[in-house]
């Protein structure tokens, strides 16, 4: 009998984010098709370990070399390579990756330099991964991930030798394909590939029904409904694109209040960046009569898609917002904020509106909602089709890690 294998995965887990943790779980749903009969050990790298992440994700959780919080971090290296550190953080994350078959990095937004210094921030914490997977000869998959903005020396120079380095690379937007290839000094096989959520598939339609109900909430009869999948700007834009983008939403919620319930889906329920305050923050401000339904509990993210599938519309700034309402069917408004929600948006002609942030107002995000609607069959098949397309291309993020990861042969070649 063949030796089970080990697949360690190091990404933005661990921060109650579902748009970080569904490529985790299609991951591991795609590696089983892929290898059926193999026994397979999932372990994961996380700022958070505890019961309810591993229970959620279904992955063996284990510390990893963030520190708690952005306070407890500030001006220090990762955890165990401080001088007055206990080493133990950064020898344990070693025998991790030394006893792994595979060190899968992503999916997500792993790769930038906005925060960086020698010992910290993300491009440095998945060059020390890469490092130890290159220490003691362990393959090393980029999964999924979008690469840039790189504006520092360093930040790129870690990110050429982490690219070029592993064993597979998978890449979810042309831009960041793009900036792959100019990293390289010599030309490599890239993969680009759409995001690798998309590789599930929505759940049944009573799974939702059923989850709202556990949160007395209750969808009106006749009116449709415009889910809302947003975060709060500030931090990212600024306070000016936090207002321009509640203002805007208010506009909606006026607009809509006697034709429409808002259903607020909350992607990430993390204490430092949690969706449920600027939910209850536009549902505080929303006219009288305006009936808005406030998710308020953590949930799987595949309940969070079967939320999406209950609306007519989906109004996102959260690209896992727009990416859950597709997976769900229904078709999305993307809020293009960052070069990630345009980068999928772009998988998706003819599917969706699209408002830039200098565009985005109570008028324009009408507009974009109404055609939506008004041409809602016709949007809905052409979606469809594309996402059973897109699924079918992410399915290869598992294969890829087979065949060019463990270097294995895959179920069916």
């Amino acid at each position: 009998m063949a030796a089970p294998l080990t697949i360690l995965c190091a990404g933005a887990y661990g921060i109650r984010n579902a748009g970080d943790d569904l490529p985790l779980i299609a991951l591991m749903e795609g590696l089983r098709a892929a290898l059926p009969g193999r026994e397979l050990r999932f372990r994961a790298l996380t700022r958070h370990p505890d019961d309810e992440d591993a229970a959620l994700l279904g992955a063996a959780l284990v510390p990893n070399l963030e520190h708690p919080s952005e306070a407890t971090g500030r001006g220090r290296w990762f955890r165990g390579l401080n001088p007055d550190d206990d080493p133990e953080p950064f020898e344990r994350v070693q025998a991790e990756i030394a006893a792994c078959d595979l060190l899968v990095l992503g999916a997500g937004n792993a790769l930038l330099d906005e925060t960086i210094g020698l010992l910290r921030g993300p491009v440095p914490l998945m060059s020390v991964y890469g490092s130890l997977a290159r220490l003691h000869h362990r393959p090393v998959m980029i999964y999924g991930m979008s690469v840039g903005p790189l504006r520092t020396a360093w930040g790129r120079d870690l990110s050429r030798q982490l690219i070029a380095d592993a064993a597979v690379v998978t890449v979810r937007d042309s831009d960041s394909f793009a900036l792959c290839r100019e990293l390289l000094p010599r030309p490599r096989r890239i993969h680009l590939l759409p995001d690798a959520t998309l590789a599930v598939a929505p759940p049944e339609p009573g799974r939702a029904r059923q989850l709202l109900r556990t949160e007395n909430l209750e969808l009106p009869e006749h009116d449709p409904v415009i889910a809302l999948g947003l975060c709060d700007l500030s931090a990212r834009l600024g306070d000016e694109a936090a207002r321009r983008q509640e203002e805007a939403v208010l506009g909606l919620l006026e607009r809509w209040r006697d034709r429409a319930a808002f259903l607020f889906v909350p992607q990430s329920t993390y204490r430092e960046d949690d969706d449920r305050v600027l939910a209850e923050r536009l549902a505080a401000r929303a006219p009288a009569g305006c009936h808005c339904l406030l998710v308020r509990g953590r949930h799987h993210p595949l309940d969070l898609v079967g939320l999406y599938g209950l609306a007519a519309v989906t109004v996102a700034s959260r690209l896992h917002g727009a990416v859950f309402s597709a997976i769900a069917g229904t078709p999305p408004v993307g809020l293009d904020t960052q070069p990630k929600m345009r980068g999928f948006l772009d998988h998706l002609p003819g599917c969706h509106e699209r408002l830039p942030l200098d565009d985005l107002s109570a008028e324009a995000l009408d507009g974009a909602v109404t055609r939506l609607l008004d041409e809602g069959e016709a949007r809905r098949r052409r979606l469809a089709a594309r996402v059973t397309e897109l699924r079918r291309q992410a399915t290869r993020y598992a294969t890829l890690a087979v065949s060019e990861g463990l270097r294995l042969p895959a179920a069916g070649g």
